[in-house]
């Protein structure tokens, strides 16, 4: 079986990565020697801890049978998705290994997505009809991304992953993606899961749905004049700047302290430090 070759595969997070920093696309894809290592440099974060337990929780809510589907079924979801990317198997409280400073932060922290989750609840879908979810494997979901793979061309790649894929009733889909932080409309977001989920179930996508659950509030884009074309036209655009780049100097911005390669990145000696933990 023919090897696949990953770094021709090109998902949203990975061509918004180059945007906000070539130096840290540099080095998590390309770098000789960080590139195959690079989950040495991952660094427990608070927040990602967060946010990928709402996300596991509601995945994990989806595979109940329906009769179980309750709101006290989905808590015990959460306790089951409350891990660290570093150990993995490190039962609850994290600590440390999750980025929390003490246990009272962490407290706080599943506290709040604990509130995310029943804003989740109570949001009203009397007539949701699933078409695709995530696989229950929260811990290892990569198989997710393997599976929706898809050209665009002869030579390049797209792939990614979905929260949630709703069937309507007039035979078109719907993508629902779950948001734990402050508000987006990144429209190559949007059209890039449009593409994306017509390359893979040859439906068309009318509208892409963002949930954010930090305020109970669902916001709708429709899509459905969106040409597939076009979006593969701005997909390949933005790959050709990544393959015709042979510079990636660093980006200063917001996220530079947020950074797993903040040591190594040449410009950190003029980078602040936050004195704050997030």
């Amino acid at each position: 079986m023919k090897k696949t070759d990953f770094s021709k595969i090109y998902s949203y997070s990975k061509l918004k990565l180059f945007e906000s920093c070539p130096q840290q696309y540099y080095f998590n894809y390309l770098d000789p020697e960080i590139a195959p290592i690079k989950k040495q440099f991952l660094k427990p974060r608070d927040y990602k801890v967060k946010g990928q337990a709402v996300h596991g929780a509601i995945t994990l809510f989806y595979h109940l049978p329906k009769k179980k589907r309750t709101f006290d079924d989905l808590k015990k979801c959460l306790a089951q998705a409350w891990y660290s990317e570093k150990d993995p198997k490190k039962k609850m409280p994290l600590g440390g290994m999750g980025g929390f400073r003490d246990l009272k932060h962490e407290r706080e922290s599943y506290t709040e997505s604990l509130e995310m989750l029943k804003n989740f609840f109570y949001i009203k879908e009397p007539d949701l009809k699933l078409f695709y979810i995530p696989t229950n494997k929260i811990q290892n979901s990569f198989c997710d991304y393997e599976e929706m793979i898809k050209p665009i061309d002869k030579k390049r790649y797209i792939s990614g992953k979905f929260d949630r894929v709703d069937k309507l009733a007039d035979n078109t889909l719907r993508i629902v993606d779950f948001k734990t932080g402050r508000k987006s409309s990144d429209q190559f977001q949007l059209t890039f899961y449009k593409l994306l989920a017509e390359l893979n179930f040859n439906l068309p996508v009318k509208i892409v749905s963002f949930y954010y659950l930090n305020r109970k509030e669902v916001v709708d884009f429709d899509l459905s004049h969106t040409s597939k074309n076009s979006i593969k036209k701005k997909v390949g655009d933005k790959i050709k700047k990544i393959e015709d780049a042979w510079r990636f100097p660093p980006h200063f911005n917001g996220l530079c302290n947020h950074c797993d390669f903040l040591e190594l990145c040449p410009a950190r000696k003029i980078i602040k430090p936050k004195t704050k933990t997030i």
